[in-house]
C-alpha cells in the first residue's frame, strides 16, 4: 500500500475496484474507464466526445477528450480522497490569478448518496502546448533555457498566490510540516532501497538534517507544488511560452525551496543551467547556503526524486559535494 494510503473503509465498488492491487491495475487501463469518463462528461453538461485517451501512467485515473477537455477520476484507493481535496481545493485557490492553469469545467461525483465510495470528478479544459519533456527534447539551448527563464517567472507568481484555503493550503496548514517530519524519519531507509546514492554518504544524512523547525525557521508559507515533473509542465516552444500548469495534488502551504525539487531533478534533468535561468526568471536570492539546503528538502521530498538524474551519484560519498553536484549554481 502506497504511504498515506487510506484504508478500504467502504462496501465493495460498483466499479469493481476492491483493494489497492486491482486499482494499480487499472488505473490506467482506457477500456474499463472510457465508459466511467463518458459518464462524468455528461453529468457535467459537456458535449460527448468522439474518443477519448489515457494520456499515459498516472496515479489517478486520467481521460483526455478530442473534445479539448479532461476527466480525473478519484478513487478511495492511493490517497484518492486526499488527492481530490487537495486538487479541488487548489483549484478554488488558483482561480482568477492570472496563471496559465487550465479552466476547471466542472465536478462531482459518479454515485452521489449511497453508502459506496462516491467517485468524485473534475472536468478541466486540456492544456495547451506540449509538456516540457517534449518541447524541450526537439529545442535547441538557448530555448531551452528562455523556456526556464519564463517558467522561473510562472513560478515566482504561483508563489504569490494567497492562500485562501481551508486544508493543506490553509496559511497555518500543519500539513507540510508534518510531511517533511515523516519523510525526515523514512528518507535513509527508502534511498537505501533506491540505491542512487553510497551507503557511506546515507550514514551521515541523519546529522545533515536539522529539525524541521529549523529547517523552516519561521518563514512565510507560500503556494507549494510539489510535483513539477516534465510532463506535469507545459510550454510553447516557438514563443518561449509557458502555457498550462497541471496536477494539483500535492499542493501545501509550505516553503518554496520544496517546489524546487522535483522541476530541477526531473523535468530538468539536474541540468544547472537551466536550474540557473529558472532562478533568474524567479528573481530568487541564491544564499551561499543554497545548495545544502535544497539537498535537505531533496531528502524530504515525498517522491523518488533522483531516478530521472542521469548522474552516477554512487561514488560520491561527501554530501557537500553531492550537494555541489545536484545543486550549485554560483
Amino acid at each position: 500500500m502506497p504511504e498515506n494510503a487510506v484504508p478500504n473503509k467502504y462496501p465493495a465498488q460498483p466499479m469493481e475496484i476492491t483493494s489497492d492491487e486491482t486499482y494499480a491495475k487499472l488505473r490506467n487501463d482506457l477500456e474499463f474507464w472510457e465508459p466511467w469518463g463518458r459518464r462524468a462528461l455528461a453529468a457535467a453538461g459537456l458535449p460527448a466526445p468522439g474518443a477519448l485517451r489515457v494520456p499515459g501512467e498516472s496515479t489517478n485515473p486520467v481521460l483526455i477528450a478530442d473534445t479539448g477537455v479532461v476527466v480525473k477520476l478519484y478513487g478511495e484507493h492511493w490517497c484518492g480522497p486526499e488527492n481530490y481535496a487537495s486538487e479541488a481545493e487548489a483549484y478554488e485557490v488558483l482561480a482568477g490569478q492570472g496563471l496559465p492553469v487550465p479552466p476547471l469545467l466542472g465536478r462531482g461525483e459518479l454515485f452521489p448518496g449511497g453508502d459506496a465510495w462516491p467517485w468524485p470528478y473534475l472536468v478541466m479544459a486540456a492544456a495547451p502546448g506540449a509538456t516540457w519533456r517534449e518541447a524541450t527534447a526537439r529545442a535547441d539551448r538557448p530555448t531551452q533555457l528562455a523556456l526556464a527563464r519564463r517558467f522561473g517567472e510562472v513560478l515566482r507568481r504561483l508563489h504569490s498566490v494567497p492562500l485562501s484555503g481551508t486544508g493543506a493550503l490553509r496559511p497555518d496548514s500543519p500539513v507540510f510540516a508534518e510531511l517533511l517530519a515523516e519523510r525526515r524519519a523514512a528518507t535513509v531507509e527508502d534511498h537505501r532501497e533506491w540505491g542512487y546514492l553510497s551507503p557511506r554518504l546515507l550514514d551521515r544524512v541523519d546529522d545533515f538534517l536539522p529539525s524541521v523547525d529549523a529547517l523552516l525557521d519561521g518563514g512565510k508559507p507560500v503556494f507549494v507544488h510539489g510535483d513539477l515533473h516534465g510532463t506535469n509542465l507545459f510550454v510553447d516552444a516557438g514563443n518561449a511560452s509557458v502555457t498550462g500548469l497541471i496536477d494539483f495534488t500535492d499542493v501545501y502551504a509550505g516553503d518554496p525551496r520544496y517546489s524546487l525539487v522535483q522541476l530541477h531533478l526531473n523535468a530538468f534533468r539536474a541540468d544547472r543551467g537551466l536550474l540557473a535561468a529558472l532562478l533568474e526568471g524567479a528573481e530568487w536570492q541564491v544564499t551561499d547556503t543554497f545548495a545544502e539546503d535544497m539537498l535537505r528538502f531533496t531528502f524530504l521530498h515525498d517522491f523518488d526524486v533522483l531516478e530521472e538524474v542521469p548522474l552516477d551519484l554512487s561514488g560520491t560519498d561527501d554530501i557537500g559535494e553531492l550537494a555541489r553536484l545536484l545543486w550549485d549554481v554560483r
